[in-house]
């Protein structure tokens, strides 16, 4: 059998019981962020200034400085930023080819068999 959206029984007693009232948020602040992951350490990190830098720049600018110089010597450097900034380019696939499809069922074949028009019937020996 089944129910419409929240007319199960399961649903019911839990409206019933208290566990959970209709129209009431139960997690108002969502999944707390968490603190120490990578990407946040990373963020936090690239705003600080890179002391490898002599001109005094932050990590983030000093990143972005040298990907620059290394893409304009490398091609594969520069593809790699092109891709990352604009997205990869589409190739699109050309569907209109006329192609012969052979299929060809079992092993141990020597010769093709021989090309059939629409109108002839070729009998299968099925063992």
């Amino acid at each position: 059998m089944r129910y419409k959206r929240g007319e199960h029984p399961n649903s019911l007693r839990n409206l019933e019981e208290g566990k959970f009232k209709k129209g009431q948020i139960t997690n108002p602040r969502g999944r707390p962020p968490n603190e120490l992951s990578l990407t946040n350490l990373t963020r936090e990190a690239l705003t600080q200034i890179c002391p490898y830098d002599s001109k005094g720049r932050t990590w983030k600018e000093y990143l972005v400085d040298r990907w620059l110089a290394l893409s304009a010597e490398n091609p594969s450097y520069f593809r790699e930023l092109i891709e990352r900034l604009e997205g990869k380019v589409t190739q699109p696939i050309d569907t209109d080819v006329d192609t012969k499809v052979t299929f060809v069922i079992g092993k141990g074949y020597e010769e093709p068999e021989p090309e059939l028009r629409e109108h002839e019937t070729q009998q299968l020996n099925v063992a």
